[in-house]
């Protein structure tokens, strides 16, 4: 498994392939990466790093995201040594909040933050209460036993955020973001 070191405001060394940096050009992404898996737009996708790396209108990178937690399957994403995935939600919430030292974007809290000040961003799709829920819906349906295995797994995920990303310097404070 490659570890993927993420530097807020800087870039991420992924361990033996090197570093890719905010503001490198497309081209030099491709001599490093490789092709990517997949493109769609302005974004990069390279399902062997689990990760999204997206460009500015000048074709150079601008956000990077580990796009396949919490339960990565190829890689071992870090950031400020601690491994953002298997970190209970609020434990990473904290983490960011402290080294951000400043503006919080959390209007989806819980779901999804921003942290301006180091140009982070987390997201999940479910906390724990939306699939407490959904179980206390199930027994009440009767449908609970033959959904038992799926909502273990949802609550169990629900417990981290699913993606990581970093951005380059203003990254969450400019207009639509």
């Amino acid at each position: 498994m490659k570890t993927i070191q993420l530097e807020p405001l800087q870039g991420m060394d992924v361990s033996g392939v090197g570093y890719v940096a905010f503001g490198q050009s497309v081209q030099q992404v491709k001599r490093l990466l490789g092709d990517p898996s997949h493109t769609y737009e302005k974004e990069l996708f390279y399902d062997e790093l689990e990760l999204r790396i997206d460009l500015n209108d000048e074709g150079r990178v601008a956000f990077i995201e580990c796009i396949y937690g919490p339960f990565c399957e190829k890689t071992i994403p870090l950031i400020y040594g601690e491994r953002p995935f298997e970190l209970p939600g609020e434990a990473l919430v904290a983490l960011l909040t402290e080294k951000n030292n400043g503006t919080i974007d959390d209007a989806e809290a819980e779901y999804c933050y921003s942290f301006v000040n180091i140009s982070v961003g987390i997201y999940r799709g479910a906390t724990p209460s939306d699939v407490l829920e959904s179980i206390k819906e199930a027994k009440a349906e009767g449908t609970y036993k033959e959904d038992l295995d799926w909502m273990q797994d949802d609550l169990r995920k629900a417990n981290h955020f699913w993606t990581i990303g970093i951005g380059e310097k203003g990254y969450y404070s400019s207009p639509g973001l």
